[in-house]
């Protein structure tokens, strides 16, 4: 399965960062994983967040937060409203589904009751 991300909520953060102090790099965001294959499209319900600092390139493990950090993922968590999980079959899946029905069916017929096709019984 082909795994991507559905961003939640992206913002910028305005507190310094703990490894290089800088205070306009900083980014917060929440992600919600999608896994897509041929047959079905899955969501799932769990969200991942992270802090990544632009200038240094580093992601912001929760051991490193500050308090001003703490608060303000806090308040940004309570705003975002995550998808609940789902499951989604796509097209081929159905028509799989159609094909194994019919197949099923003829077998039937063909099994016990010849005389529909033509054949002797």
């Amino acid at each position: 399965m082909k795994s991507e991300y559905i961003i939640l909520k992206e913002t910028k953060l305005t507190n310094n960062c703990p490894e290089c102090y800088s205070n306009d790099g900083m980014v917060l965001s929440f992600k919600q994983e999608k896994q897509k294959s041929k047959l079905l499209i899955r969501t799932k319900k769990n969200v991942f967040e992270s802090i990544e600092c632009g200038k240094c390139e580093n992601t912001i493990y929760p051991g490193q937060w500050t308090t001003d950090i703490e608060r303000v993922y806090d308040y940004h968590k309570k705003t975002i409203t995550a998808l609940p999980g789902s499951l989604k079959f796509t097209g081929l899946s159905y028509f799989l589904v159609i094909v194994v029905i019919l197949i099923l069916a003829a077998g039937y017929i063909y099994l016990y009751h010849p005389e529909l096709l033509g054949l002797p019984s």
